[in-house]
């Protein structure tokens, strides 16, 4: 295919504040974000990144087989977004910047799979901003969830792969309402994409230690608040959250060239 540039439209400018983060060990990346850069830019895409028009609190997202477009979000969460994480794994401690709001877009050909959309994104956002991206390992306050004994017998194992994937549904309202009542169903899905989509409901990141592979059928049921979710979790599932520390991987966004101005997104 024909090698096409990144076309990104630019109208705002960011400035770097000065951060420092102590007990975080860095191993650079460059190399790989170099790479993902060869990669993408073997493809003919374009990407605009541009201030938002909508109104304030007004988002939508749209994802296709090959293309990807987010409106209205901050720059925090669109860092989230792009590296499908939690925003609160990302740490901004600039509220003037992490707070300005964009609309980014990219249009890819049909042999573009959701892996070479990401890095496009990625590689946009670098070089719209300035920044390079590296790995750190740091000590955080997080949720461990863990199986000691295998798993309970309510969660059960998909005997085949769904041709259409899977799902993991919150029915009720979100438990962090007083008073109101959520459930979970969860099909053909893997307990690492519960992990990640249970991690928004809770009040610290969660990390995986279950050792649980393949995909599972299972359903939680009604609970009121996050404590009465753990003990669902483990009295129907076997799956025990605690609260303890752990060194967790995140990616290290800097201005490039050097500054310790910082963008952290967890892995």
């Amino acid at each position: 295919m024909n090698r096409a540039p990144i076309l990104l439209s630019l109208s705002l400018t960011l400035i770097a504040v000065p951060a420092t983060y102590a007990g975080a060990q860095t191993r650079p990346v460059h190399s790989e974000r170099v790479a993902a850069h060869r990669r993408v830019t073997a493809l003919p895409f374009q990407v605009h990144i541009l201030p938002t028009t909508l109104p304030a609190g007004d988002t939508s997202i749209e994802a296709g087989d090959t293309s990807w477009a987010a409106r209205g979000y901050d720059l925090r969460t669109l860092i989230a977004q792009i590296f499908d994480i939690d925003v609160r794994r990302v740490d901004f401690p600039d509220q003037s910047i992490a707070d300005q709001r964009f609309d980014v877009s990219v249009d890819l050909p049909s042999t573009a799979d959701e892996n070479a959309v990401h890095e496009v994104l990625a590689t946009a956002v670098e070089k719209r901003f300035g920044i390079q991206i590296s790995r750190e390992t740091k000590p955080m306050d997080v949720y461990v969830l863990t199986a000691p004994n295998g798993g309970g017998t309510a969660l059960h194992r998909h005997a085949a792969a769904d041709e259409e994937g899977g799902s993991i549904t919150f029915f009720g309202k979100n438990c962090t309402d007083s008073g109101s009542l959520t459930g979970i169903a969860v099909a053909d899905s893997t307990i690492a994409d519960f992990r990640r989509t249970l991690e928004p409901e809770l009040d610290r990141v969660l990390v995986d230690e279950t050792n649980l592979k393949g995909s599972y059928d299972f359903t939680v049921g009604n609970y009121a608040n996050q404590k009465e979710l753990f003990q669902r979790l483990r009295d129907q599932l076997g799956l025990v959250i605690t609260s303890t520390q752990r060194n967790v991987t995140v990616l290290t966004v800097k201005r490039d060239g050097g500054s310790s101005q910082t963008m952290q997104a967890s892995l």
